[in-house]
């Protein structure tokens, strides 16, 4: 039997297959050369999003270590598309493209598109989506052109193919397009949830870019839901990292979020462990998990000075119903970011909106 994520893979290319698809969207597991997913010969284009440290034990700890790993997804005869990068990472994927007789483009800002409407609208929301959304534009737009399903969607403008590693131009964005946009939705990713008086501020942020970009969209989001400005609500986070990522490299980000209530707790979502869950986290025993859980609110009340309540739990379900305690002792709106963790966020997803 094949472990869990190859599992996973080895089922989507079952069902992609049986379902004779028109395109499939392979999202790489971790970095990209050894994962299970790149074997795939010949791919129409391939995508790169902005690169952070993470997965250090497998990927390398520096940028340019993971920018190699990134573009082993790189095929001789295919297109690559790379979000904006660092000198240091173009540099790396330049090399790569190059070796690997592969054409390399990076996708352009927002500003360069000539947009039919006067307000873009992006479904999941945050600043740091603009450059997602790009992305998705010129690898959309390759495929579709490269595929011959193109149709009459682009504008020719009869200009050169740009040069290896260049900033690709921009077009006009076609409504369907525009469609697209503004319908994505990704649950854990920039979402908000609101059940009664209680809202949740979903989103897997866990590298640190990641938590500055989640830190920033909080921020934003909550002035923006919150219908009543005279009446402050009360602003609990729920934690939690895992496998080689640190509190300290990820809780600086929130201090200036002004939490009242911090709860911290591993992603399972009850005390007994259920081996048949897709929570289930089989790689740490309960001793790691509870120390890692406990690490996370000492690292939160060194930051903090104290000054934010703080508790820990053995699982989400615990943290959950301490949410509710509050939001029933303190008769006020409460809200709740959850973050740190794309298993923790999909656990708090699982207990409160379970048939979702």
């Amino acid at each position: 039997m094949p472990a869990y994520f190859k599992f996973l893979t080895l089922m989507a290319f079952h069902v992609f297959i049986e379902e004779k698809v028109d395109v499939a969207i392979m999202e790489v597991g971790i970095g990209g050369e050894h994962d299970c997913t790149n074997i795939v010969r010949k791919p129409v284009v391939c995508g790169v999003t902005t690169l952070d440290i993470d997965h250090t034990s497998l990927l390398g700890s520096t940028i340019e270590e993971i920018a190699w790993q990134k573009a082993g997804i790189f095929k001789p005869g295919s297109v690559a598309i790379v979000a904006d990068q660092t000198e240091e990472t173009m540099r790396v994927m330049t090399s790569r493209a190059i070796e690997r007789k592969c054409q390399l483009w990076v996708a352009p800002s927002l500003e360069a598109y000539n947009w039919p409407c006067q307000e873009i609208e992006i479904g999941i929301r945050g600043k740091h989506q603009y450059c997602n959304v790009t992305l998705a534009m010129q690898l959309s737009r390759t495929w579709l052109e490269r595929m011959h399903e193109a149709g009459q969607l682009f504008q020719k403008d009869g200009s050169e193919v740009p040069a290896r590693g260049s900033v690709l131009p921009g077009f006009l964005v076609p409504d369907e397009f525009l469609d697209g946009i503004r319908l994505c939705e990704w649950e854990g990713r920039s979402q908000v949830l609101k059940l009664g008086s209680v809202t949740y501020f979903l989103d897997g942020a866990h590298t640190p870019k990641s938590l500055q970009c989640c830190a920033e969209w909080y921020r934003w989001e909550r002035e923006r839901v919150n219908q009543r400005p005279c009446s402050k609500p009360l602003r609990v986070l729920l934690f939690h990292c895992t496998a080689d990522r640190t509190p300290e490299s990820l809780l600086p980000f929130l201090m200036d979020c002004q939490f009242d209530v911090a709860l911290f707790c591993p992603a399972r979502l009850h005390p007994v462990l259920d081996i048949r869950s897709d929570q289930a986290n089989l790689s740490q025993n309960e001793q790691e998990q509870r120390l890692r859980v406990e690490h996370n609110m000492v690292v939160w009340k060194q930051l903090t000075g104290e000054e934010t309540h703080a508790k820990h739990f053995d699982c989400i379900a615990a943290a959950i119903e301490e949410i509710e305690t509050i939001k029933n002792s303190r008769g006020r709106e409460v809200e709740v970011l959850v973050t740190g963790s794309l298993h923790l966020v999909g656990g708090v997803l699982a207990l409160v909106q379970p048939h979702s």
